[in-house]
């Protein structure tokens, strides 16, 4: 743990990241008309959950949409077709 940091402070990051990734990956299955198990798929393949949780906090404070069109920039760009 960091200086400072309780282990409640570490569990509130892990949730809010997972409802941040939650979040976003619902708005990129409904922008793109992809299903769960897909879409899941895609971002597994493409490194995207790890791109997504390394980048937490830059992309936090972006709006969703801009979230999941840098995702699909970043999956069109390693060839996925969407």
């Amino acid at each position: 743990m960091k200086p400072g940091e309780t282990r409640q402070s570490g569990k509130n990051m892990l949730n809010e990241l997972l409802y941040f990734e939650a979040r976003v990956f619902r708005e990129f299955c409904v922008r793109f008309n992809k299903d769960h198990r897909g879409a899941s798929s895609l971002f597994k393949d493409y490194g995207i959950w790890d791109y997504i949780e390394s980048c937490y906090d830059t992309l936090h404070m972006s709006g969703d949409e801009y979230v999941v069109e840098d995702i699909s920039e970043i999956l069109r760009n390693k060839g996925v077709a969407l």
